[in-house]
């Protein structure tokens, strides 16, 4: 069988999406897995083994059109529409596959396969009952975790033997705890551990990790501008700890199998019951800087 998968954007869910590859591969024989992505995800999926290509769509419409008809050259015997997105609707609803698989929400005529979403705690596990109309009802979902693969050698830092990781920034503001919250946790971090913390950011964000440096009592360290994914996943995987917000890097940590606290406002979904991830939230309010504090410091430990 040959399947393949879209995922476009964005890039937590790209990654949070990147198991259903694996679950095929492993309870599929004789399968290829093919993945479509945007330029930028497709970083994330490099060197991905449970994936055997990785489609890019660039942005445009004639770019739409060529990867339409690349997919319908692969003769793919199903279509599994994570996204469904505009986009992704069209490229599965044209591709040829017998087999066009998408949660039954809103428009459904773009599938011919609809399945219903179920509560299982955690987005990734809730996406693995799209591979039912394969013939794959996997009943212990709870092994299935976001993997990384594309590590990269650190250029533009030069790293101490230890420290842990934080990173203050979100694509959303209603997702931001505030600057001088992470301050005062980074320097209450530092004085019980004596081991310096290193930000992290993405595009557009080095004022809100200047405004926490300024802030703190401790040794910070943060590259001059932001770091590729692949750098900035070896970072991460070689920290004490990590603690940042409902966001791309938290997943990325989650992923990279680092001990990860995830600051929200609620319980979200987008992040797994497990051991190595605390997700601390109020009910519909942020937590205080103490509740942080504790969760990471139980990682130290």
């Amino acid at each position: 069988m040959k399947v393949i998968l879209i995922q476009l954007r964005q890039l937590g869910d790209v990654l949070l999406t990147s198991p259903l590859a694996k679950a095929i591969k492993e309870n599929l024989k004789e399968c290829e897995v093919h993945f479509l992505t945007s330029q930028i995800g497709a970083e994330i999926l490099k060197g991905n083994p449970y994936i055997d290509r990785i489609v890019q769509l660039k942005e445009g419409v004639k770019e739409e059109v060529k990867t339409l008809l690349q997919i319908r050259r692969e003769n793919y015997d199903a279509v599994i529409d994570v996204q469904r997105t505009g986009r992704s609707q069209r490229l599965t609803f044209l591709s040829g596959a017998p087999l066009k698989v998408g949660f039954k929400k809103g428009r459904n005529y773009f599938y011919s396969r609809l399945v219903e979403w179920e509560n299982r705690g955690y987005t990734t596990w809730e996406r693995l009952k799209l591979l039912e109309p394969l013939g794959l009802k996997i009943e212990n979902y709870q092994r299935y975790l976001p993997e990384f693969f594309n590590y990269r050698e650190v250029k533009e830092l030069s790293l101490p033997e230890r420290y842990f990781v934080v990173v203050p920034t979100a694509r959303k503001k209603e997702k931001m705890w505030p600057a001088e919250k992470f301050a005062r946790l980074i320097t209450e971090i530092y004085r019980s551990l004596k081991v310096p913390a290193v930000l992290l950011y993405g595009p557009g964000e080095v004022e809100t990790v200047r405004k926490v440096t300024e802030e703190t009592e401790a040794k910070v360290i943060y590259p001059q501008k932001p770091l590729p994914i692949g750098e900035s996943a070896t970072v991460i995987k070689n920290g004490l700890f990590f603690v940042g917000l409902n966001s791309f890097a938290s997943h990325l940590s989650v992923a990279s199998g680092t001990k990860t606290v995830v600051i929200d406002k609620r319980h979200s979904g987008w992040f797994p019951p497990v051991e190595t991830v605390r997700e601390i939230h109020g009910n519909g309010e942020f937590p205080e800087v103490e509740e942080v504090l504790k969760a990471a410091l139980s990682f130290a430990q």
